[in-house]
């Protein structure tokens, strides 16, 4: 008879056989336990994504190293997307019994991927089917924070400590458009490497360098690309697809995730790019080059926020600032940005203009400082609450020579050119020789009055810039989840017209900023003129110009004469002035939605003293047509 402790040692040494021996059998058949496994796997996979994937063979080798060969993954409607002749890999035991997988070595062998891509139809599609998460799924219970270490740790596992490439082929078909890119060999010891990359695009030939350091302990990577030869190198696709071209000299970026924890995930590191070049119709009339480009930035993601720190710094050119930009997702969706940079070389930022951006302001020399101080809120459950706050300050600031720009040109009778399409469609002059031009003293005080008040009530207060117009855009734009509305001043429309082109890019709409500000700060021209020249060149109806030319189209008569219901009715044209006809009802008085923006102008013009509230009293929102606009609106329209 067993005492009681010589049966509990007997189970001991029974259940330590029985592991042993349960280990000794899923190590002898561990091979065939993975083949069922995967081929299960596979099966499924198959009838889920109506694909073929095959494994011809699999083999484990050791305690945890697997080797495939014969891989293949073919949509049932498609060409071949992935064909590989062999995989290895070994897998980490120690992280594996904690429940993570990571990978210690990884060798591919003769490897090929093609995308292909023809109208809706691609042979990758399905890989992507079902796998979009929502737009809330980083702010669930977990938070920010926790997901984001959850994700660095995943990521920087599945790097190996060791890998080896052999012949592996990339290749997207797009429609015809063919890219390939071919690697002989890679290989990641040490946590360094260094490759080469041949990249076809068409018949367009390029040899990349790709080093870097991965670091999966320390959670670090860092990347560095380059061409081989004198060429630079060219990112592929995007003048097929965007009409763009892009192009650098060198590429280089890195990323340290820190550890973390469920309140508090740091990432940093740093990218930046050498002889950046630009070229899209959307960005400028030709190509743009960044000399240096860079940031050294510090992430900060807590539980329900995610921000920029300040400590970031963006270098730009001559420049560099730190900004922070931060979002919140609790209790309610909030965005900051603010920017501070004390006093600097004026001359640092204009020698930073990257070349090919600006046209006017090429060459321009400058001496004093400037400061630049931005700081934008807005809470998006509450719009009304945004908060715009800009300023750029001069400090001992002078001009000492506008390079290409004759910004004074205003000052004196000009020749102006029109354009509609971006195409000239009529030259005039802005000055006594045209019949047409009038003074401010002989331009109807209500039409200036309803001009001010439409398009910009602060011109004669502000500086070119009205903060709280452009606050306002920005609070409809959110409202109505499009860009309803832009904030353009006089200044900036009259810049606009008279120094740059009609491209509407987004080096014209720099360029106007800043030549709206040499304008009004430096003193260039008064209010008062440039007003006027406004008056007498935009337009006010199909092909008409001027103030002048515009009474007499609708109305037979001169500038002066107008009165306050057909000066506010000018004034309503000017967003539109070729669609004034569509103001006008079948019976040819206006129609009754306009009666809105009469009242709104009259009681403003009211309230700034401009009119007298007598002169609103017979007020009717209408207009009777008695110039050749009135032929106009009896025309049909031809589509």
């Amino acid at each position: 008879m067993l005492n009681p402790s010589e049966r509990t040692l007997r189970v001991i040494r029974y259940a330590a056989f029985g592991i042993v021996f349960f280990i000794f059998l899923t190590f002898f058949f561990r091979t065939p336990m993975a083949n069922w496994y995967l081929q299960h796997r596979t099966s499924r996979f198959n009838l889920e994504n109506q694909a073929t994937l095959t494994i011809s063979h699999v083999k484990i080798q050791g305690l945890a190293s697997i080797l495939l060969t014969g891989i293949t993954l073919k949509p049932n409607s498609g060409d071949t997307l992935l064909k590989v002749d062999s995989v290895y890999a070994s897998i980490g035991i120690l992280k594996l019994i904690a429940g993570r997988l990571s990978l210690h070595d990884v060798r591919l062998i003769n490897t090929s991927v093609l995308l292909e891509s023809h109208d809706s139809i691609t042979n990758f599609g399905f890989l992507l089917r079902g796998r979009h998460p929502s737009s809330d799924s980083l702010s669930g219970q977990a938070g920010y924070a926790s997901t984001v270490d959850r994700i660095m740790r995943f990521v920087f596992d599945k790097i190996p400590l060791s890998l080896y490439i052999r012949n592996f082929n990339l290749a997207t078909l797009t429609g015809g458009h063919h890219v390939g890119i071919h690697i002989g060999q890679f290989t990641l010891a040490d946590h360094y490497f260094r490759s080469a990359a041949d990249v076809v695009e068409d018949s367009v030939a390029g040899k990349w360098v790709m080093s870097g350091k991965m670091d999966n302990g320390n959670h670090l990577a860092e990347f560095r690309l380059y061409s081989t030869d004198t060429a630079r190198v060219a990112i592929p696709f995007i003048a097929y697809k965007w009409h763009a071209k892009v192009d650098f000299d060198t590429l280089a970026f890195s990323i340290a995730a820190h550890e973390g924890t469920s309140e508090l995930s740091q990432i940093s590191g740093f990218a930046s790019v050498c002889g950046l070049r630009v070229d899209h119709r959307r960005i400028a009339a030709g190509a743009v080059t960044f000399d240096k480009l860079s940031v050294n930035y510090l992430l900060n993601i807590g539980k329900d926020y995610a921000e920029l720190d300040s400590t970031t710094r963006i270098t730009f050119n001559r420049i560099d600032f730190h900004p922070y930009l931060s979002y919140r997702a609790k209790p309610t969706k909030q965005i900051t940005l603010r920017i501070n940079k004390p006093q600097f070389p004026a001359q640092d930022l204009f020698s930073s203009f990257p070349q090919g951006l600006f046209t006017n302001l090429d060459g321009i020399r400058v001496k004093g400082n400037l400061s630049w101080h931005l700081n934008f809120f807005v809470d998006l459950a509450m719009p009304d609450s945004l908060r715009f706050e800009t300023s750029l300050d001069r400090h001992q600031f002078s001009v000492l020579s506008y390079g290409n720009a004759n910004l004074a040109k205003i000052n004196e009778p000009f020749s102006y050119t029109a354009y509609d399409h971006d195409l000239p469609v009529r030259t005039f002059m802005v000055g006594p020789e045209n019949p047409n031009f009038r003074t401010l003293d002989h331009i109807s005080h209500f039409l200036q009055s309803a001009v001010l008040t439409s398009e910009d009530g602060g011109f004669y207060q502000h500086r070119g810039f009205l903060a709280d117009a452009f606050r306002e855009s920005i609070i409809i734009n959110i409202k109505e989840r499009r860009f309803a509305r832009g904030g353009s001043t006089i200044s900036m429309q009259l810049v606009k017209n008279v120094f740059l082109s009609r491209n509407k890019t987004i080096a014209r709409k720099l360029e106007e900023a800043l030549i709206v500000w040499f304008i009004e700060n430096q003193g260039l021209s008064t209010k008062e003129r440039m007003f006027e020249v406004y008056l007498n060149l935009i337009e006010w109806g199909p092909m008409i110009y001027g103030a002048n030319e515009a009474s007499r189209f609708y109305f037979s008569k001169d500038a002066a004469k107008l009165n306050l219901a057909e000066a506010i009715f000018m004034a309503s044209v000017i967003p539109r002035p070729k669609w004034f006809k569509y103001s006008f009802g079948p019976d040819g008085h206006l129609r009754e939605s306009n009666a809105g923006f009469y009242r709104l102008v009259s009681e403003k013009m009211v309230n700034k003293g401009w009119i007298s509230p007598s002169d609103t009293e017979h007020l009717v929102p209408d207009v009777d047509l008695k110039g050749p606009a009135r032929l106009m609106l009896k025309q049909k329209d031809s589509i």
